[in-house]
Order: structure tokens, then sequence, then C-alpha cells
């Protein structure tokens, strides 16, 4: 199995076409950069906080000197003319991040939305992540992001997981090191510096690192051989330009309780001299619980740098976090070489961006370049590898375009999602192929009232279609579906035996329905991934995504069912 997968992302990346792949470092620039700093100057560039307001990153960035700042929801030619805005008024370039962990859609309005990671772990094709990744990486530089944190490489071998779940390509190591070795690829071929994370491996937990510090507890061979293979694998064939940490204690490194961003045993001793990882080191947000709940700022700042950290995420407090390094290094805790040693590869990635030649971005060139018809088109040729008919107990698929359909949608916390927007077009696609389906929005909380109309809908369709948008939130501490949401499908088949349910969020979902007799797995609520399950449905296009993960007994790792 892992020979195969190699074998096709060997075959894949070795005959692709190289359209912008990033520069060669350019040291000359980078000595002379960094000779010519002062200390403050320096250690400005470790930071790297959160863009919200012009003024205010402005104000950051000339006091402060930061190396870069990361941003979230905007649309493309604001976020691109602001950014543009920051590095003309910036002493040294910045580096510009953003989390694209599904294409820059995933952030920016009017940029292209691709599936999500575990979508493309059904489509068993690292082709499929490398193109998402080179959309990604041309989207991206055109609205002035130079650096993506993604690839997320963790293996998402428990189901409990309430933060990683779909962010993953699947449960199965080897899959999941083909398929980011392709991201890597995909992204930095095509000009963006790509981030592995989350080091070592955040997927065998029921916590989220949002909230308090997570524990894994794999032994250590089991650690080596689940958790740490992609990493391993990536880092050796790919060379991905950064990696980030994760906010867990991993017991078959340290007995201590002490989390990975903050152990010398992972970061240095792993990381660096075992796997040889040369490039940036990125902290997880430091305003997370894994940290904040146990340390105060200024000591996990220190703690983080003495680990072997290069840059801090999301510092709670920029200037006592510099203040607190500056005196660290006064005090002989941390020397200036050790700072230097940051300092120089955030100025060698920056240069393989070509940052030190250019800064900005033709923002009037946007429109041409960014949310295209062309890129959703090829969002939609990645998604119809990925959708995944997992069972059909009573062949309801395809659908016969003259029955008569009700389409239910339910979300948890709708547009409150952490990298999925809100938006539900799955029902309209429907409507293409049978102008008389019945759109049925289901309120967050279904009251009693509330289902008894839905029944008496159900009762007079052929066939029930059920849109579940069940997705991660930060913090919530679960991705299952609402228990009165499971209650209420569950009667709702007794109303209806023909129903099928469409997870476009958490897959695991159908495991705990088994009564629902056909279930399919779109991972995702990207336009794209709605438009295709739409059409496979209706026969236009077959099922062809297999199972990254196992749902249960009947749905194991590897199903995968054509609809025809």
């Amino acid at each position: 199995m892992k020979n195969f997968y190699f074998f096709i992302a060997a075959t894949l990346l070795l005959s692709s076409s190289l359209m912008a792949q990033l520069l060669p470092p350019d040291t000359a620039w980078v000595e002379q950069t960094l000779n010519s700093m002062t200390l403050d100057e320096k250690i400005g560039q470790l930071f790297m906080p959160v863009h919200r307001d012009t003024d205010a990153t402005l104000e950051m960035i000339r006091k402060y000197n930061v190396g870069g700042i990361w941003f979230a929801r905007s649309d493309a030619k604001t976020i691109a003319t602001e950014l543009n805005t920051l590095q003309q008024n910036s002493k040294y370039p910045l580096l510009v991040s953003a989390d694209f962990e599904k294409g820059a859609g995933t952030y920016v309005d009017g940029a292209t939305d691709l599936p999500a990671n575990m979508a493309l772990g059904a489509s068993r094709d690292p082709s499929a992540a490398y193109r998402s990744a080179a959309l990604t990486a041309k989207e991206a530089r055109a609205i002035g992001v130079e650096i993506d944190f993604a690839p997320v490489l963790d293996v998402n071998n428990n189901p409990e997981n309430p933060i990683i779940n779909t962010r993953s390509f699947g449960e199965d190591p080897a899959l999941v090191a083909a398929m980011g070795t392709a991201a890597v690829k995909g992204c930095q071929e095509n000009g963006l510096l790509a981030t592995g994370k989350h080091f070592p491996g955040h997927g065998n937990t029921k916590t989220d690192s949002h909230a308090k510090l997570g524990v894994i507890e794999s032994s250590p061979e089991e650690f080596h051989r689940v958790e740490l293979f992609p990493f391993e694998q990536v880092i050796n064939d790919a060379h991905p330009s950064a990696i980030m940490t994760e906010h867990m204690w991993i017991k078959a490194i340290d007995t201590d309780t002490v989390p990975a961003t903050l152990s010398k045993n992972v970061m240095t001793n792993l990381l660096r001299d075992t796997l040889h990882f040369n490039g940036v080191l990125y902290t997880d947000a430091m305003v997370m619980g894994g940290i904040s709940s146990r340390y105060s700022f200024d000591t996990a700042v220190v703690k983080a740098i003495q680990a072997g950290c290069d840059v801090i995420l999301f510092p709670g407090d920029l200037e006592k976090g510099i203040n607190t390094l500056k005196l660290a290094v006064q005090r002989g805790e941390i020397s200036e070489e050790r700072i230097n040693e940051s300092v120089r590869r955030i100025l060698l990635s920056k240069t393989e961006a070509g940052l030190q030649k250019e800064r900005l971005v033709d923002v009037e060139k946007i429109p041409s370049v960014v949310g295209t018809e062309e890129n959703y088109q090829e969002a939609k040729a990645i998604a119809a590898e990925c959708i995944t008919l997992a069972k059909d107990e009573k062949h309801l698929v395809p659908l016969n375009a003259s029955r008569k359909i009700v389409v239910f949608t339910m979300s948890n916390k709708l547009g409150n999602s952490m990298q999925s927007r809100g938006l539900i077009s799955f029902p309209d696609e429907m409507k293409t192929f049978n102008a008389s389906a019945v759109d049925y929005r289901l309120p967050e909380t279904i009251t009693p009232d509330e289902a008894q109309k839905a029944f008496a809908a159900a009762r007079n369709a052929d066939v029930v279609i059920v849109a579940a948008y069940v997705k991660i939130v930060i913090a919530s501490g679960t991705v299952d579906l609402p228990k009165e949401d499971a209650g209420f499908l569950q009667a709702l088949v007794k109303e209806n035996p023909n129903v099928v349910l469409v997870s476009f969020g958490n897959p695991y979902i159908g495991g705990t329905l088994p009564e629902i007799p056909t279930y399919i797995c779109a991972y995702d609520n990207a336009k794209a991934l709605q438009a295709v399950t739409a059409e496979a449905l209706y026969g236009k296009i077959p099922f062809k995504g297999k199972l990254p993960i196992t749902i249960s007994d009947s749905m194991k790792f590897g199903t995968g069912l054509t609809g025809k």
C-alpha cells in the first residue's frame, strides 16, 4: 500500500510542469541584511501578529519591525491593497501568511474554495492534491500571500478528534504522506511557501488544543509508525519551506507534561537533528489554550525560542513578547547568535519568495487570476474525484428526475465554522436537475413543531435527501452530529425510509445512524463539492471516491460505490 502511494506520487510529480517555482535563496542579501540589523530589529522579525486594521498594523511594523503578518476574512482586492500599503511602509519585506488549507477561498471573498484535505484523500490521487495546491498558489501570490500554513500532515486516526477531522487527508499514514508530498510540491513549484503542520502529529487525541493542552498517548513505536511518518516522508521528499508546531504533550518523547512547541526534545532533537529539517519553524498560535492555560506569555515565548522555534505566531501581547526576548538575550538566557539563526532562516524564506526583489502585487490583475470561472471548473474537476458513496442499501442512487424529492438541510453553528464558509448551494444544484425538488431549511434547533412540519413534507416525497453541514467549530470540543439532530433523523426514517444522508462536513456522523440506507460523504461544503454531489446523485457522473477513514464496520477505509 505504501509503495503504491509513493509510486503514484513520484510518477506524477517528476512529470509536472514547473510554472513559477520558488527562487534559489539569496544568501548574499540575507547576510548583508542581517549584519545591518539592530538587536531590536532582529527580534521583531521573530514575531508574526494578526493583521486586522491597517493603521494598527502599520504601527506594529514601524515600532517593532515585525517579520510578517497573518490575516483572516477579507475580499481579494481589499486585502491586496492593504498588503501593498503594509509592504511599502515596512523597512524589511513582510512575509504574509494565511491558513489556505482548502484554497484561498477559505478566507478570501472572491477566491476559489477547494475541497478539504479529507476529500482529496478520498480521491486516492496525489495529482488532485497537487492541482489543488497549485491553484491555491496561483491565487495566493496574486493577492500578496507568500506562505500558506498548509498542508495539514496529521493522521486522523481518532474519530473523536474535535479539531483535525476533515483537515486531514485520512487515517492511513502512507496516504497522508503521499498526498502531503504532492500538496507541498504543488505549492512550492508554483511559487508559494508551504508549511507542514502540526508537528509532530495532532491526530490521535480527543482534545482541541485551542482550549487546553492535549496529550498524544501513542506508544513510541506507534508514534513513529503513525504520527511521525508523514512528516518524515514529506520533509525528505518535498522539502517544505516551513513546519508548524502543535501544543500537545507527546508522551512518546517527553516524560514531563510539556507542549511540543516548548519542547527541545521535539523541536530540536527530533525535528532539527533527527529529521534534518532546516527551514523555518513556526509556533502554532501562542494565544491558544494549549499554551496560555499553563504558561504566562513571557515564559512561553522564551521557552519556544529555546526549544528551537523561529517565529512566534499570534503573540497575545506583541510589545511584551519583544521586550521579554530582548531581556532574555541581555540576561544570557538566549544568545544573540541563536536569534541570528532564526532571523537568517526567515530572511532566506523571504528571498525564496522573491520579496527582496518585488514586494507588491498588481491589484488590477486580480479579477483575471483569482476566482475565475476557469478556476472554478478546475475545482469541480478535482471535486468530482472525491465524493464517496459509502453505502446504498436500497439502491436509491442514481435518482430519477421524475421522482418527488425533498431536500432538508441542517447545520451546526452555521457560519461559525473554523475553515468553511456558511455556503449552502446544494438545494439549488439539485433543482437544476429537478425543478420541483422541495428545499426545506431546518433551523439549528429543531422544535417539535418544526419536526412535524418536516415529517409531513417527507411523507409526500419519494426520496428524502438530508444535507448535513456538521463542521469544525473551535473550542466546541466535538464535531459530532448534535443529539437533537440525530434523534430527528432517526424519526425521519420511520416517516419515510427512503433517506439519503449527505455529509458536507464530518464524515463520521454516518456511523451513528445505521438506519439510514444511503450515505454519501462530500467531506466539505465547497461550492464545487456541492455541485458535483448533485450531478452524481442524478447519475450525470459516477461516484469515484474511496473512504480515507473508517466510519463503521460496514463502511471501512477503502469503501466506495460507483452509483451505477
